[in-house]
Order: C-alpha cells, then structure tokens, then sequence
C-alpha cells in the first residue's frame, strides 16, 4: 500500500499486500485500473513492452491517469512480475509466457513438489489442511463462478502450502518463485474450465493422501496430476495474450466465495 511521502517524491512503498489480495483493484473510476491491468498483461505476454521501460513511456501507451498506473504497478510489485528500476521507472522480470518456458517449468515443478511431499520433515497443518480442502471443494460447486484469478490462487496456492509443509527453504524458495513466473500464463490457464473440475478432485484426492500419512502415494498422484495437465497447458499458452485480451474487454467477476489468504495467511508464511 502506499502512502505519501516527501514533499516533490510521490508516494512511498508503505507496505506490499498479500499476493491476490483485492483492495488494489478497487477503483473509483469504473474498473479502469482493473482493465489496465489486462491490457498491460497481455502486453507484456506478447512481448509488446520492454524489460525496462520508463514510468513516463507507460503513461504515453495507455493514455491513463498517474494515479491509475500507481494502482496497476503496485498490483503488479506485488504479484512479482515487475519491480523497481535502479534509476526509476519500471524493470519487467522474466514470465513462462510460452510452451518451451512452460516446459521447463513442469520438469522443474515435478521435481521440486513431489520431493517437498517426501521431505522428513513434512508436516501440513490441521488447519492448513482444513482450508485447502474447503477452497477445492468450492471450485467444485457449480453455483459459483470464480475468476480466472480466484482459480489460480486457489491452485497454485494448494501447491505452495504442500511445499510449505516440507520446511525446506530451498524447495520452498524455488516453488515461491515459479508460482510467480507462472502468474500471468495461469490466470489464461484458468480461462479454461474444462479441467476444472478434475483439478480440484485430483487436489482432493492428493490431500487424502497427505492426511492419512501415505505420503509416498501422495507424490505419485502428484506427478500423475502435473502430467495430465501438461499438454492441455502447453497448448493454451500458444494463445497466451489474445486470452488475457478477453478478460480486457469483459473482466470476469469475482467469486464470492473467500478470497485465497483469508482466514488462512499460514500459506504465504
């Protein structure tokens, strides 16, 4: 969140919000900074914008006001996929913004997630547990209809609690990282709910594992998932943009189920 600073220095950095935290996308001008935000991911996907870029030059290509483009970069500082330039402005980090990149990051994930699984010192939560089980029990519940980025948070945040659990900080650090690299690819993802369904009962059924102690069938169902959800993946990231490009022009409402972190902060510790 930011605050104001010195006199002739904008605003400083006060604090950065939990990743999918919603308050940044409140925005008293009718959803401008909330489809800025598409436009500036789908840009940024299909490789319009530069690595660096000036806060200015932003400003000229979207022709919005400073305090919506404060809004949208603070969003997108916290969700790591942009951080501050080291003479100002804007440095854009590196995405899985395509299949070979997404390739990478399924051998990388299988790895890192079913070794976090098996890890010795493992040890998930009742209350972590408790909460990943009711958040894949929602996606299941045909009344409701999360958001492209309700669903990612949701998955990708059953994933990183699993790896949590392990108590390594080193799988730890590598799983906070991809998740990360994978935000935007994910939220495109997550257009597709044709899978849905059979990711939350395969995140039941892993979790079933996990608490009835068979760990080792745990991470065998694990790297069964990570597959299955290989090809369907690789094949939506080829038309990464043109997908966020739809949430553009027609942002997806929010679920009105609880937002990923609440009641549940132990997942981002």
């Amino acid at each position: 969140l930011a605050q104001p600073a010195a006199k002739g220095r904008g605003l400083m950095l006060h604090r950065l919000p939990p990743v999918g935290e919603e308050a940044l996308d409140a925005d008293a001008d009718g959803g401008g900074a909330d489809a800025l935000y598409w436009r500036l991911a789908s840009d940024r996907l299909e490789g319009r914008i530069p690595d660096a870029i000036a806060e200015a030059e932003l400003l000229r290509r979207y022709e919005v006001p400073r305090g919506v483009m404060q809004r949208v970069m603070l969003r997108v500082l916290a969700e790591g996929w942009a951080e501050r330039g080291p003479t100002g402005g804007w440095r854009f980090l590196p995405l899985i913004d395509g299949p070979a990149a997404h390739a990478e990051a399924y051998w990388a994930r299988r790895a890192i997630e079913p070794a976090a699984l098996l890890a010795p010192e493992f040890n998930l939560p009742v209350a972590t547990a408790s909460r990943l089980r009711r958040e894949q029990e929602g996606l299941l519940d045909r009344r409701l209809t999360p958001s492209p980025r309700a669903i990612f948070e949701s998955n990708s945040g059953f994933h990183l609690a699993l790896v949590q659990a392990s108590g390594n900080r080193f799988l730890i650090d590598g799983a906070t990282r991809l998740t990360r690299l994978r935000r935007l690819a994910g939220y495109v993802v997550a257009l597709d709910m044709t899978r849905l369904e059979a990711q939350a009962r395969e995140h039941l059924a892993i979790l079933d594992k996990v608490e009835s102690g068979d760990r080792t069938r745990a991470a065998e169902l694990l790297i069964r998932h990570l597959e299955g959800g290989r090809a369907v993946r690789a094949r939506l990231l080829a038309g990464a943009a043109s997908g966020l490009v739809r949430l553009t022009e027609a942002p997806a409402p929010a679920s009105p189920r609880p937002r990923p972190g609440q009641a549940g902060s132990d997942r981002r510790r």
